[in-house]
């Protein structure tokens, strides 16, 4: 009787032990990404933002655009240092006059990507506005 006692906790022993290393081993290695693009001036999120991270311009890379709350998610498979650039054109015409008003709008930033971490990264869109005269 003793025996099959000890048999019994010796085989749940190894089970739980057994069952603790394979638990372990899964560990989440992804790197996680997520970047917020504001305007510089009110600070509040911009949607429809193209952003674009990669390594110095490599074929390594996530780009994609900001959603309504100004947010681009994306997942990395390992850690590196990336640059973050984001662009936004807009253009817009004066009825009164012959100008054309294009406003480019950029902004970026540089992370480090670490195993199993969500790396957050704010990026503050300037402005630079040019005026393109035309005939009517």
């Amino acid at each position: 009787m003793k025996k099959k006692i000890l048999a019994l906790v010796c085989l749940f022993l190894i089970g739980g032990l057994s069952t603790l290393y394979f638990v372990s081993c899964d560990k989440d290695t992804n790197c996680y990404v997520r970047v917020t693009v504001v305007d510089e001036v009110t600070h509040l999120p911009i949607q429809g933002v193209f952003v674009k991270i990669d390594i110095d311009n490599s074929f390594v890379n996530a780009q994609g655009y900001t959603d309504v709350a100004g947010n681009f998610d994306t997942v990395f498979s390992a850690p590196a240092l990336f640059n973050v650039a984001a662009e936004y054109e807009t253009g817009y015409d004066s009825i009164y006059t012959r100008e054309l008003f294009y406003c480019y709008r950029k902004g970026n930033n540089t992370i480090r990507l670490k195993e199993g971490d969500t790396v957050y990264s704010t990026i503050n869109l300037e402005t630079e506005i040019q005026r393109i005269y035309r005939n009517k």
